[in-house]
């Protein structure tokens, strides 16, 4: 089973309008026993989501301990967790791994993190210099 973003956060969130229908989903799968999974590019875009709205989230309080980098990863597993899904290797790691890492400090949506760590690895080809 593939998740949609939009069902994880919903599910995490209580306070979403769409949280009773994403918790009926997730416990149906549950019921059913189905594998939870989500792709990298979810993942991405759990990271872009979360870093992007991070100061208006409602969060546990030992979340303001932690500074933005390890609250975004922070919440991104949390949700991850609560779903019970896991992630799996389905796409280019490199780009995505880089896009995640540029998530907390751009606040950008996902294609557009992706298209910048894109060009980061065009330009790390570009200025490296080739072996003789």
């Amino acid at each position: 089973m593939a998740y949609l973003t939009n069902v994880l956060l919903s599910h995490y969130f209580a306070e979403d309008p769409n949280h009773p229908y994403a918790a009926q989903l997730v416990e149906t799968l549950r019921t059913l026993r189905e594998e939870m999974l989500v792709s990298l590019l979810t993942l991405v875009e759990l990271y872009a989501y979360i870093s992007r709205r991070i100061g208006a989230l409602k969060l546990p309080p030992h979340y303001t301990r932690l500074g933005r980098k390890e609250k975004v990863a922070a919440v991104v597993a949390h949700v991850l967790k609560h779903a019970g899904a896991q992630p799996v290797d389905n796409t280019p790691a490199d780009l995505l791994q880089k896009a995640t890492q540029l998530a907390h400090a751009l606040r950008l949506k996902t294609l557009d993190l992706l298209h910048i760590a894109y060009a980061l690895r065009l330009a790390e080809r570009r200025y490296t210099p080739s072996p003789r």
